[in-house]
């Protein structure tokens, strides 16, 4: 399967769904949590599948995938990415709890992740539902934690030279800045109904 071949006016489309999409982020994290969550510039990159964990990893740096398939007239795959430092924090945020992970129980602090990535990832679907007017359903998530190349091992079935695109952004609630990586992995004919609809 060869790679994706998008035009500038293309990329720069894509690139305002993500900056759309961390923005409705912060707005629906801001509601779940009945405080103001700042945003920062988010930064949108395209680059192939092959590269991604690389693009990702960090040394010793473990993460929490919240992963969704999404169903619909442009299907494809979304991860959402913590650290899973990072990840431990929201749900501390979320549950009120201290900076202390002992006590809390695990299927407690996997099922806040999901929820989280959960609405992460619904509001870059629904960024892009609203501009293109294609409808997208998402599946359940499932999360997995590990390195890069251990969280990525479910989707080995993504080509190597498929494009991926990458979007990376700040949230900020009282500080400290929690890092939300968003990653859209179209099936094979799914970024046409999307790039068709802004004429390109």
């Amino acid at each position: 399967m060869a790679a994706l071949v998008l035009s500038e006016m293309q990329i720069e489309a894509m690139k305002e769904v993500g900056n759309i999409g961390a923005g409705h982020a912060a707005t629906a994290l801001s509601e779940m949590l009945g405080v103001p969550v700042l945003i920062g510039t988010p930064t949108v990159e395209i680059l192939p599948f092959s590269g991604l964990a690389d693009r990702v990893s960090r040394p010793g740096r473990i993460i929490s995938v919240v992963h969704m398939h999404v169903h619909g007239e442009a299907p494809c795959q979304i991860l959402v990415l913590f650290d899973e430092v990072q990840a431990l924090g929201f749900v501390r945020i979320f549950l009120g709890l201290t900076p202390h992970k002992e006590g809390v129980d695990e299927s407690v602090i996997e099922s806040t992740v999901k929820e989280v990535g959960n609405i992460i990832g619904g509001a870059y679907l629904s960024a892009l539902t609203e501009l293109t007017g294609v409808p997208l359903l998402a599946s359940v998530p499932t999360l997995s934690t590990g390195t890069a190349a251990e969280a990525f091992l479910a989707l080995m079935d993504v080509p190597a030279d498929q494009d991926v695109f990458y979007v990376s952004t700040g949230f900020e609630r009282d500080r400290p800045v929690i890092v939300g990586e968003f990653i859209l992995i179209p099936e094979p004919g799914s970024i046409e109904p999307l790039l068709s609809v802004f004429g390109l």
